[in-house]
């Protein structure tokens, strides 16, 4: 996927790599397994799930105990979509709190304030980078929650923009398009969405290209950038921004989705024929 890609590309920038996911991709773990044993550059796996804040916090011990010090880069990118995850239409969520939300939009926000404070009490600078997405800068009926999570996202790394110049910190993120990644692979819910013969999809590796520019191009992207990255790149901006325009940016079939929503509800008012 999208983190994957980008842990590549650091590593091949000559930067040790730490990941923390809930499991290993086979591609991942054979990426690891190719690598020097003992070479200059280290790359760690811990598993835990983001959505618990303890582990937040470990993983920066782990970070020190693995590899040493505080990390230069932090980049939260976990991610869930609708409607392959439980989501607002299915209603499976049992505990109080919608978990696409817990590892979409709380755990980055979280991170991202536990990086800003282990940096600071390492008196390094450093960068953030969110994931963001087209999404932010659209609504949808069918995927509400997971563009929600991303308008929040957007807007916390805008609204950071001022620890650059107050602690040397650089808060920017990226707005992947229509992406062919596991988000997608792993979920026939989801590849509904696309018609794999019209739409144009983003390869992850053109969204790692991009990550690595936000990262990296300090004067071309300043902080609060979000970077939209399709076929073509732009930067997104708060206020009169035209929005995604252009191949990437849509999928043909998410209307049909529409349609299983409105039968839903249909059988939920319990007439099973009334009209939306």
């Amino acid at each position: 996927g999208i983190c994957f890609e980008f842990a590549k590309k650091l590593y091949d920038a000559g930067c040790h790599v730490l990941i923390m996911d809930l499991r290993v991709r086979h591609d991942c773990q054979a990426w690891m397994d190719s690598l020097p044993k003992n070479g200059p550059t280290k790359v760690y796996f811990y598993k835990a799930s983001v959505a618990d804040w303890k582990e937040l916090e470990a993983v920066f011990d782990v970070y020190k105990r693995e590899i040493g010090g505080t990390p230069y880069l932090v980049c939260p990118g976990a991610g869930v979509y609708e409607p392959s995850f439980n989501n607002f239409w299915n209603d499976k969520d049992k505990d109080g709190h919608y978990t696409l939300l817990d590892i979409n939009l709380l755990a980055p926000i979280k991170m991202m304030r536990i990086a800003i404070r282990k940096m600071l009490q390492a008196d390094q600078p450093g960068i953030i980078l969110h994931i963001s997405s087209i999404g932010a800068q659209k609504s949808s009926i069918t995927t509400p929650l997971y563009q929600c999570s991303k308008h929040g996202i957007s807007s916390f790394t805008r609204a950071m923009a001022p620890l650059q110049e107050w602690a040397g910190i650089r808060v920017v993120g990226v707005a992947p398009g229509v992406t062919l990644s596991p988000l997608f692979l792993d979920h026939p819910n989801a590849m509904k969405f696309l018609n794999r013969e019209t739409d144009y999809v983003v390869m992850p590796e053109e969204i790692a290209r991009g990550m690595m520019a936000v990262a990296t191009e300090k004067e071309k992207y300043p902080p609060g950038t979000i970077l939209e990255i399709a076929k073509e790149w732009r930067q997104v901006f708060l206020l009169n921004d035209p929005g995604p325009r252009g191949p990437g940016t849509f999928t043909s079939n998410r209307d049909s989705v529409g349609e299983e929503i409105k039968a839903m509800l249909r059988a939920e008012r319990g007439s099973g024929s009334a009209k939306l």
